[in-house]
């Protein structure tokens, strides 16, 4: 009783036989009272002959008495088989002259009749009423002939009502199988993909709202697939970017203790920068995790990104002047707020200024912009460009991928860990911005990322300028 399927098939044949049964009831009455009304027009050319006869019988005695004898003909050549019809004759008050056994003469016509009585004038006078109905009006049953043809209609009813119930029977069993193979074949789906089959997938089919459960599962199947792909390339490339570093560790100590290598500061600092760049990867790694899962701890704040980004790229000029690369900066005059956190976003221009440098060559220059964008809503945005060589086309959606690298030798001589613009991403989605790059080759790349613009309302307002009296 718990399943769908019972329950659905239970619910339609319930309903299916509710609605038979009354609209079998509901058609039968009316075919009965029809069928009455039928016999009762019926009889409505012998009610005129009757009612004319009537009249010259009054006209000519004056009187009701003796009047049996004018409508004996009638009497006996009316029903067909079984019960006569219902024949009655009153004076012009009401009270019976011509009754029958249930109604004899002397009574007034019941409350029932009334409605049925003609009126029988002479000279402009109402002197009676007639009262002609047909066999079983009144509730008594019909004659043999016209109780066997209704008993016939009513067996064709019933007929047609018990196929409509076998029908219904039926629709709801295709119904609910429609319904419900299409679920379980989705509940085989689920277990598989709960079992790690992540390949599986169901057909699309069913009525629209299992159909669209269907195309729901797929797409969770495949994100589901994607992920543990990813998951899987993310566990290769920290296995691969850790060998590097901790061969070169383990080669060089045990070169070290084999005398092979003499155990000096030169020799040791070698050894602690491999270690920092593994320390690096894990911080990278542990940044990632944080930012995927929604963890990452934030700071925000009311920021005004012009300090912010000045002071970060004199922490670069050193860097920059090594390689003989000329770093130029262009900031508004006016103070440009937004809600970030300030360390998070300094870290993510480290990271965009750390890439401008490994791919910019000797001579080139990296120009760091803050402007505003007046798009949909007012925005700040922040542009890092380089004349380095470009990313192409094809190369452009991987830029932000984890361990992605255009040049692979070149980041690793720099100390790349390969995770620098994924955690660019990755910070600056967690503080509700949006990040992304332009790019032509053998001219350079623009990094970006933009943040909605605080309103004035909202600016600090021991920043504010002050106007001038």
């Amino acid at each position: 009783m718990n399943s769908l399927a019972t329950r659905l098939s239970l619910a339609i044949v319930v309903v299916v036989l509710l609605v038979v049964t009354l609209v079998s009831i509901l058609v039968a009455r009316a075919t009965n009272q029809a069928f009455r009304g039928y016999l009762a027009r019926s009889l409505q050319p012998t009610a005129t002959e009757i009612q004319q006869v009537l009249t010259e019988y009054y006209r000519t005695h004056g009187t009701w008495r003796g009047v049996v004898s004018v409508l004996r003909p009638y009497r006996r050549n009316l029903p067909p088989q079984g019960a006569p019809p219902l024949l009655i004759v009153t004076d012009e008050r009401g009270q019976v002259v011509v009754g029958t056994p249930r109604i004899p003469v002397g009574r007034g016509i019941p409350r029932s009749l009334r409605s049925f009585a003609t009126p029988i004038v002479v000279d402009g006078k109402t002197v009676g009423f007639l009262i002609l109905l047909p066999p079983g009006s009144q509730g008594e049953r019909l004659p043999r002939a016209e109780q066997t043809f209704l008993s016939q209609i009513q067996r064709s009813l019933l007929f047609v009502a018990l196929l409509a119930v076998a029908l219904g029977i039926l629709m709801s069993i295709i119904t609910t199988y429609t319904i419900t193979a299409p679920l379980k074949k989705l509940v085989d789906a689920a277990r598989s993909v709960g079992a790690g089959q992540f390949r599986h997938r169901v057909d699309i089919q069913g009525p629209e709202e299992v159909a669209s459960v269907a195309r729901a599962f797929n797409e969770m199947a495949a994100a589901l697939e994607a992920s543990e792909e990813r998951q899987r390339q993310l566990l290769a490339d920290i296995a691969h970017e850790l060998r590097t570093p901790l061969s070169v560790l383990q080669a060089n100590l045990r070169a070290m203790l084999d005398g092979v290598f003499p155990l000096n500061p030169k020799e040791i600092a070698a050894l602690y920068d491999e270690a920092r760049l593994i320390s690096r990867l894990v911080d990278d790694l542990r940044d990632l995790a944080l930012a995927d899962m929604g963890r990452l701890p934030l700071d925000m704040a009311q920021v005004d990104v012009r300090p912010l980004v000045q002071q970060t790229v004199t922490t670069f000029a050193l860097a920059a002047e090594a390689k003989d690369i000329r770093v130029d900066v262009d900031l508004p005059d006016a103070a440009v707020y937004v809600q970030v956190d300030p360390d998070r976003l300094a870290q993510v221009l480290r990271n965009l200024l750390s890439n401008a440098l490994r791919h910019t060559p000797a001579g080139g220059t990296i120009t760091v912009r803050v402007l505003l964008v007046e798009e949909d809503a007012p925005r700040a945005r922040i542009e890092v460009t380089d004349t380095g060589p470009g990313i192409p086309p094809e190369q452009r959606a991987h830029v932000f991928d984890r361990f992605w690298r255009a040049d692979p030798s070149r980041a690793r001589e720099s100390g790349g860990s390969g995770l620098g613009l994924a955690i660019a991403r990755s910070l600056v989605e967690a503080m509700g911005g949006t990040i992304g790059v332009e790019s032509e080759v053998g001219r350079g790349s623009t990094f970006w990322v933009e943040f909605p613009l605080l309103p004035r309302s909202q600016v600090p307002l021991q920043h504010e300028p002050q106007k001038e009296e």
